[in-house]
């Protein structure tokens, strides 16, 4: 096994062709690392998901393993509480009380994107700085200064996420002498376009540029702000349409002025890229299938498959600040990583048989959960998925991350969502 190749926080032995793939990476550059992340596997295209990687900042480009699901992030928008204190939150209970018609008030919403005539999020969206000057204040000069505004060059339409809905969960209060029933509002994926321009960026200045270059790029911060944005809109949007209860904003980057949002209680990534999180470090480090563990506060969100909802991993208690759902995780000897989303199987990756916890889905439309299958993918092509259920041997590992257990668990179960990343083919 090659050196710089580090196993220990697999979860499964790896397949040769997985051990392929992180040889190749790291035989790239002498000062590249690559570590197995508990979720790691190959989809179904032969790309390797669920590792941690990381290099020098003078390392060429090329030497980067960049996907092509770049700052995919999910994020999590908890509603507001009642002011009377109930057992069951009445927005949950409205919406259990007519599924049919909040799925298809979802639904049509999911359509409106579609069908929206605005092109998607693009590099042509990249704001050129614009100076102005406020007007003077006579009784303070000092706001007599220039300022920058940033907005977008043209308009553009949201993108439909992988997955949006409506989520629930019983929490306990700091104290833990009550529980009490939250509601929230969950989006998961990426800017498909955007992504896409920015993969072939980078496969187009590979050989050229370093990896700083790439890490520190305009193109790479504006996705990621994007990506938060295209969220942000998205529920707020979903939030009047399901009349729950939450603060809005208005996206003052949108040139149109037009556009509301909604700021996410936690957010966590599944693909990134950055530089190590310490002074002076020269570290530059990708994440495919987890996030970087000391960036994340309030909580790190595992995505499970679409019956079963979300995962919230809470950290230690954070009572100085208004993060409800812990701080960052705990420090330990191995690189801050951590998984945020399980794994799916197929015929070119099969689940060895006794190794893990599987879950089969089938994947039909039900009154609250709806697969948006492409037409070509409909009738008895569209099966089954078999999905990892985490066990106790892969929260050992997570523990061995920075995860402590007692610092809990919470599952974000869905009520009504949408789903598009899982009806495939069957291979």
């Amino acid at each position: 096994m090659h050196r710089h190749v580090d196993t220990v926080h697999q979860y499964n032995p790896s397949t040769p062709l997985e051990m392929d793939s992180c040889q190749n990476a790291v035989d790239m550059g002498v000062h590249s690392r690559i570590k197995l992340m508990p979720n790691h596997h190959i989809d179904r295209e032969g790309d390797l998901h669920g590792f941690y990687f990381s290099c020098m900042d003078s390392d060429p480009a090329n030497v980067m393993p960049v996907g092509k699901t770049m700052c995919s992030t999910i994020s999590m928008y908890e509603c507001r509480a009642p002011t009377e204190k109930t057992s069951f939150n009445p927005h949950a209970l409205k919406i259990v009380n007519d599924l049919a018609h909040y799925t298809t008030l979802l639904e049509e919403y999911v359509e409106g994107i579609r069908a929206d005539e605005l092109e998607p999020a693009k590099f042509d969206c990249i704001a050129d700085v614009e100076t102005g000057k406020r007007d003077a204040d006579p009784q303070n000069p000092l706001f007599d200064v220039s300022f920058h505004r940033q907005v977008d060059q043209r308009e553009w339409k949201n993108e439909i996420p992988s997955k949006i809905g409506i989520y629930h969960t019983f929490t306990r209060s700091n104290t833990k002498d009550e529980r009490e029933h939250k509601v929230y509002i969950i989006i998961s994926g990426y800017l498909q376009h955007a992504a896409e321009q920015f993969y072939n960026m980078w496969q187009d200045a590979a050989d050229m540029a370093t990896c700083r270059q790439i890490v520190d790029c305009e193109e790479l911060q504006w996705l990621r702000d994007t990506t938060h944005r295209n969220h942000n809109r998205i529920a707020s949007d979903v939030c009047r349409l399901f009349e729950l209860d939450m603060v809005h904003v208005l996206d003052t980057d949108d040139c149109s002025l037009s556009r509301t949002m909604v700021y996410p209680t936690s957010s966590t990534s599944k693909n990134d890229m950055g530089r190590e999180h310490t002074t002076g470090s020269r570290v530059v480090r990708v994440v495919d299938g987890g996030c970087f563990s000391d960036l994340g506060t309030n909580g790190i969100i595992f995505e499970m498959y679409s019956s079963e909802g979300f995962w919230l991993f809470q950290g230690p208690q954070d009572l100085s600040d208004y993060n409800c759902y812990g701080s960052e995780f705990a420090n330990t000897d191995h690189v801050p990583c951590f998984p945020t989303q399980t794994v799916c199987y197929h015929s070119r990756f099969a689940n060895a048989p006794g190794q893990n916890n599987t879950v089969r889905v089938k994947k039909t439309c039900t009154e609250s959960i709806k697969h948006a299958c492409v037409p070509e993918q409909t009738g008895d092509e569209c099966e089954t998925n078999e999905f990892m259920f985490p066990d106790e041997r892969f929260f050992k590992i997570l523990e061995s991350l920075g995860f402590n257990r007692n610092d809990g668990v919470l599952s974000l179960m869905p009520l009504v969502c949408y789903v598009t990343d899982e009806c495939v083919t069957s291979q």
